[in-house]
């Protein structure tokens, strides 16, 4: 094996071993809330929106301000927001427009739930994908989530590059997955099947008890694409 190969996959090896290894702190898991402060109403739940197109979205949901999602992957994805008075199953509806393309939708949340919501092209119309995410997470390592936001890439995988292990896999369209990683730096190449990937991208600057999102999506229906974004948590000014 050439010196320079082997050079790769014993520093893949190594950031596989730092990435994915078990923390030697206690383990803090609590729930995302907790982080944040003031707290809003038991009645609340965290919502954001992400644009998956290759086109700007505008966004007009009845319970938080109207907002327009670019696509440069710093204007995709919006800070979580507090809704209120979700219990009781109360209908939270949003429209949503991009060119000739509308979309509406009647959603659920339920309260004290952190909720992504994917806007997607469904032929001519603009369609709205609820994730519920997982609020749990580690104060002395990193939250870690994979987001498939591709309506056809059947399993999709997050794995260290260039021929790592999987950090996170098997992650069904318009579904997510997380898990708890070490602070460390490393290639990420994210999967939709053998043969088609996204370019690799680098994980680094990630902080003990910071939360990150990978996400894999097709904005021009052919090519994929993939980026991280840290989770941010719009203030409850009450």
């Amino acid at each position: 094996m050439p010196a320079r190969s082997m050079r790769r996959r014993l520093g893949a090896a190594a950031a596989a071993t730092a990435l994915l290894a078990a923390s030697a702190g206690p383990g803090l898991a609590q729930g995302q809330a907790a982080v944040y402060d003031p707290q809003p109403p038991p009645d609340s739940a965290y919502v954001r929106f992400v644009n998956t197109l290759g086109e700007e979205v505008a966004l007009r949901p009845a319970f938080l301000p109207a907002a327009r999602l670019g696509t440069k992957p710093e204007e995709r994805v919006t800070p979580f927001a507090v809704a209120q008075r979700v219990t009781g199953g109360r209908e939270m509806v949003v429209e949503a427009s991009a060119g000739s393309r509308t979309g509406r939708a009647a959603l659920k949340f339920e309260s004290g739930s952190f909720n992504t919501v994917l806007v997607q092209v469904q032929g001519n119309s603009l369609v709205m994908k609820p994730v519920v995410d997982q609020a749990d997470f580690n104060r002395a390592r990193s939250r870690l989530s994979f987001y498939n936001a591709t309506t056809d890439c059947a399993s999709a995988s997050a794995v260290l590059a260039p021929n790592g292990p999987a950090v996170l896999e098997q992650v069904a369209p318009g579904t997510a997955k997380a898990r708890s990683v070490n602070p460390v730096t490393a290639e990420i190449r994210a999967d939709c099947s053998p043969g088609q990937s996204a370019p690799a991208f680098q994980l680094s600057g990630l902080e003990a008890g910071g939360m990150y999102s990978i996400w894999l999506m097709r904005p021009d229906g052919r090519n994929l694409v993939s980026f991280i974004s840290r989770d941010t948590t719009a203030r409850w000014r009450g």
